[in-house]
């Protein structure tokens, strides 16, 4: 048999030491292991499987940890990189424009590693390492059950449970951006011209299948002392995929499906019923696993960042690539939010939009802004939501903790200044908010240069309230209003005041009755909800798409907010300016597939419009 693997140098332990594999055509006889070594046992085996982790993006990493946003949620001025060619309508740069997760930074899309010496560790990106992990994990399923001589039947469980997983995670990770793709299931020689299906869900429930199979082979929990294969790395294996994890993006795939863009539907609550029953359901039982418990209000920040030297692995926690641990993602949050758009120390970065500000994160008494007599357009930050007030820095926020550090001429950044001509709103526009506003999501409020504290930022592909999220939204439109998925006690409006409740326990932030007049009018609020709650988490932009809403004007705009100050230094004179109106058209809704592979074979046609 034809020596095509690199010597596996050791298990790749995820939270120890991690060996990479790369260049697996061409080796040596010497350097080499033939497939029967490289999956001779559970320890090779695993060392193959778990390259497939690296290979999921971490949406945490430099660069589009603050520069994903591809929704209207927030603007930026660094005109090279893709979120400003997406506003311009460019989709086409996907392939060569920086700061983004779709392909390699700096534009090299030859190899997903980054040569960047600025930013020295490889990243994973969407088109080159999902199309990479496919073929991983077909090799493994094609060879682990049989060539696992030497390996318990829960040792081959695993190895098969996690390629499953993958082989479909990586296929959806593809299907988010361009549509739909053939599901390969098979490892590729000579029969590599696969037709491209016309329907989503073709792809869809293929994705689905192998996701249950995931389900069936993973363990609840990796350290369960009834899970053999979790022995060796016990206390180290909460970034391993597991039941609840296959669960949820089963959950997620489905409801993707069901949506009104998959199902080439221009009505924006066109989902599919049955589809929306079969996410409910799954979402349902992520829901009841004991595992997973919303994290309390007092310690909520623990879900998007740590200053123990750890990511925060919370009781929300259930999917994530497990991240490149380097010096740059820990100081993104401080450098480029607090410290850039907050104390105008580099240019302007990402700057949360007044447009999503004020659409989305409503008053106290849990109506929208427009619609709560509590609202005050000259007073605007009063009586909101307070997760209004957790997330998002407005004029006269404390920025430090230690006030003392900021002395002298340094003392102007104790408290942010976004009025006009204020310290942190620079009128020129290259450096400071470009809105009025800063985000503290990220990061505690004493990660700054003054206050010196050490933290990493954190995204997850899923989180508990993502999946509470998902199945209101999959429950409403299979089950209406009060309905709930079998066997689950909890309706869509359950699930919505569940979230709120933990942020106002006395339910007065409770969905108010005007929002539940109709299926319709209540998946408005659902997905006002999924604004606030997911706010800046790289969901929004594949959010807007698959609801079909992208060419209203409404997610289309990009505003900020000028005011002044009184003598007193209270803010006045609230003016809100138009920053930018994103370029958005009908073919917009799917990114363009490389020219070149769509002229490789008839049955491959590209994405309409492009």
């Amino acid at each position: 048999m034809k020596n095509i693997f690199k010597l596996i140098c050791g298990v790749f332990l995820i939270g120890t030491i991690t060996v990479s594999c790369e260049d697996y055509l061409d080796k040596t006889i010497e350097t080499d292991l033939s497939i029967n070594e490289v999956f001779k046992d559970f320890n090779n085996a695993q060392g193959w499987t778990e390259e497939m982790y690296a290979m999921m993006v971490d949406y945490a990493g430099a660069f589009w940890q603050y520069y994903g946003y591809y929704g209207e949620e927030s603007v930026n001025n660094r005109t090279w990189m893709f979120d400003f060619s997406i506003d311009q309508g460019n989709y086409g740069n996907w392939a060569t424009q920086r700061g983004m997760f779709l392909i390699v930074q700096g534009g090299n899309n030859s190899s997903p590693k980054d040569t960047n010496a600025d930013y020295p560790f490889d990243r994973s990106s969407i088109w080159v390492s999902s199309w990479q992990g496919i073929r991983k994990a077909n090799i493994a399923i094609e060879n682990a059950e049989t060539l696992m001589v030497n390996a318990t039947q829960q040792e081959k469980d695993a190895i098969m449970g996690q390629s499953y997983f993958f082989r479909a995670f990586f296929h959806h990770e593809i299907m988010k951006f361009w549509g739909s793709i053939p599901y390969i299931d098979r490892v590729l020689e000579n029969d590599w011209q696969l037709p491209r299906p016309s329907e989503w869900s073709e792809t869809a429930l293929s994705i689905d299948a192998d996701f249950d199979r995931a389900i069936a082979l993973l363990p609840a929990d990796w350290d369960d002392s009834n899970w053999a294969p979790g022995a060796k790395t016990r206390g180290q294996n909460g970034f391993r995929i597991t039941k609840g994890a296959a669960m949820a993006m089963k959950g997620k795939n489905l409801l993707f499906a069901a949506s009104p863009l998959m199902q080439g539907s221009d009505n924006t609550y066109g989902y599919n019923k049955e589809l929306s029953m079969k996410a409910a359901e799954a979402l349902a039982q992520v829901i009841q696993m004991p595992r997973y418990q919303l994290v309390p209000w007092d310690n909520y920040g623990s879900v998007f960042y740590s200053t123990n030297g750890q990511y925060p692995l919370s009781t929300e926690f259930i999917l994530s690539q497990p991240g490149n641990v380097g010096w740059y993602p820990r100081y993104l949050p401080s450098i480029w939010q607090l410290t850039d758009v907050a104390m105008s120390s580099g240019d302007t970065g990402a700057a949360p939009t007044h447009n999503y500000i004020h659409n989305y994160f409503g008053m106290k008494d849990g109506l929208a802004c427009d619609d709560s007599p509590l609202f005050d357009p000259q007073d605007p930050w009063k009586n909101r939501d307070p997760r209004f007030n957790k997330w998002i820095v407005v004029d006269g926020d404390q920025l430090i903790d230690n006030l003392g550090a900021a002395t002298g001429a340094a003392a102007v950044h104790r408290y942010a200044q976004f009025f006009n001509d204020g310290a942190h709103r620079n009128p020129n526009k290259t450096t400071g908010s470009l809105t009025g506003y800063g985000m503290k999501k990220w990061s505690p409020r004493n990660f700054n240069k003054f206050d010196n504290v050490e933290a990493f930022g954190w995204r997850a592909h899923v989180r508990l309230t993502d999946v509470y999220l998902m199945y209101a939204e999959a429950a409403v439109m299979a089950y209406g209003l009060n309905g709930t998925a079998p066997g689950f006690n909890m309706s869509a409006v359950d699930a919505i005041n569940a979230i709120r409740e933990r942020a106002v326990p006395d339910g007065s932030l409770n969905v108010q009755p005007q929002y539940l007049t109709s299926v319709n009018k209540f998946m408005d609020e659902i997905r006002r909800e999924r604004a606030v709650e997911m706010s800046y988490e790289n969901h929004r932009w594949m959010d807007v798409r698959r609801w079909k809403l992208g060419t209203d004007m409404k997610y289309r705009l990009k505003t900020g907010i000028r005011f002044d100050r009184n003598a007193a230094g209270k803010p006045i004179n609230f003016q809100e300016e138009i920053i930018r109106t994103k370029v958005f058209e009908e073919k917009h809704y799917w990114l363009p597939f490389p020219q070149n592979d769509t002229e490789l074979y008839e049955g491959f046609p590209q994405n309409p419009g492009w």
